[in-house]
């Protein structure tokens, strides 16, 4: 499934491990240079750009892979929505006097044209990076690290989120820069209709203490009417590569199977028994929930602030009923007492053969400097926390105040594809029967394989 999206746009998957973390959403920037160049550039080009120093660089040249052109970036622009990337573009050009070039191969092209353009030594610098391409590219030296170009990076500063950098080192090396607050899933729901009805809501049971999976199956079930096309809950994201368990782990170099760990097998287990109540979408609508949702179809989604935001906007225009957000459900099946979700992440990597990768390395700190001067500008939560009323607020802020650990199976190989070949016919059905620990038992050896030909690829080389 192909997704228009910007220079920004690599979605992928982290699972939020409930905790404590001391970056907070409201986090301020404390360092807006390195060391090493603090004789630098006041940046210019950007409202957002205030406060920012850049550095003096001999070649201020710089290739940017993308998968939409200037058009689509400037038709997503807007003072209450400012795009990230266009703005970092116009900083660049002004203060440097130079336009960074952006270089737009189609998303599904990405690896394919990178591995060719590394043969022809014609790599772009920049690219997006992230977990649907880990740790392939780094393994097979498509990007390099981001540890040598400190001097430009500043990678102590604390802007940068380092708990979620950490998780994309190979060798012992960074290799995805990654610097706001993540896009952690969230459950919206149609308040209207739960007023109608007399249900409680799922921000009332969070207020409660008692938003927790079993209670979402039960809300699920109460808010379902098949006979008439309403169901519970719909969406895809509840999808393998968003679960809340990894089942792929990486150390180091070591890459490990993860599959038929307790936890899996109960999350899945849970997502199975669920699909069988018949209180969620399983039909091709469930890739039209952000259409149909607004328009008041079903009553329950999961949702980033991304979608919500947009999904706002349209109601905005439209009109139609009042929705609501709560906190993901704690996964109590597995004594968790706390939220655990999937969350958006959006990253970026120098190339491996960058033409110029120290203009590369300036461009991603002035692109996340300039992500948080706008997040700042609309307060706590940024753009989103604008559409929030206090109890939203409160409770968000409360789900967000927690580490991340990466969950890589989207992105490795035919490892998602097994899954969904093997497992996920079964789970995804509301009618098919079959032991999960079973079909995960089975499916073991086939994301082991997997694995091993990936590791095996590296050291034929």
């Amino acid at each position: 499934m192909k997704k228009i999206i910007n220079i920004l746009a690599v979605c992928f998957i982290i699972v939020v491990i409930a905790g404590c973390n001391d970056k907070t959403p409201s986090s301020k920037v404390t360092s807006n240079i390195s060391s090493e160049n603090k004789d630098g550039i006041a940046a210019t080009g950007s409202k957002y750009a205030q406060g920012i120093t850049m550095s003096k660089l001999e070649n201020k040249k710089i290739k940017i892979m993308v998968n939409q052109g200037m058009d689509f970036l400037k038709s997503m622009d807007s003072e209450d929505a400012p795009n990230t990337t266009l703005n970092t573009l116009n900083t660049w050009k002004a203060t440097y006097g130079t336009d960074a070039e952006l270089e737009v191969v189609n998303w599904d092209d990405f690896s394919t044209y990178l591995a060719t353009a590394a043969a022809a030594d014609m790599m772009p610098d920049v690219v997006i990076g992230g977990q649907v391409w880990f740790p392939s590219w780094p393994a097979k030296n498509l990007v390099q690290s981001l540890d040598e170009f400190d001097e430009y990076l500043d990678l102590d500063d604390p802007m940068w989120r380092k708990d979620i950098m950490d998780q994309f080192k190979w060798n012992d090396k960074h290799y995805v820069a990654y610097a706001q607050v993540p896009e952690y899933f969230y459950i919206c729901y149609n308040k209207t209709k739960f007023e109608l009805v007399g249900e409680t809501t799922p921000l009332e049971h969070w207020k409660n203490k008692n938003w927790n999976w079993t209670q979402f199956v039960k809300t699920a079930k109460s808010m379902s009417d098949p006979d008439n096309d309403e169901y519970g809950y719909t969406g895809w994201n509840l999808a393998a590569g968003k679960a809340i368990y990894p089942m792929i782990k990486i150390d180091g170099k070591n890459i490990t199977s993860n599959a038929t760990s307790q936890e899996v097998v109960r999350w899945f287990t849970e997502l199975n028994n669920l699909h069988k109540t018949g209180t969620i979408r399983t039909d091709n609508d469930r890739a039209n929930f952000l259409q149909l949702f607004p328009a008041g179809k079903d009553a329950m989604i999961s949702i980033s602030p991304e979608e919500y935001i947009r999904m706002r906007l349209k109601l905005d225009i439209t009109g139609g009923d009042e929705f609501e957000l709560a906190p993901f459900p704690i996964f109590d099946p597995n004594g968790e007492t706390m939220s655990k979700t999937t969350v958006n992440i959006y990253g970026l990597s120098i190339t491996s053969k960058a033409q110029n990768p120290e203009g590369a390395a300036e461009y991603i700190r002035l692109n996340f400097k300039i992500i948080n001067n706008i997040e700042d500008s609309f307060g706590e939560l940024g753009r989103f926390g604008k559409l929030l009323n206090k109890d939203e607020k409160s409770a968000i802020i409360e789900a967000n105040k927690t580490p991340v650990m990466a969950n890589y199976l989207s992105g490795f190989g035919k490892a998602y594809l097994l899954f969904q070949d093997n497992v996920g016919e079964t789970i995804y059905s509301p009618t098919k029967e079959g032991s999960i620990k079973s079909l995960l038992d089975a499916y073991d050896p086939l994301l082991k394989a997997e694995i091993k030909e990936f590791t095996d690829s590296l050291t034929a080389k």
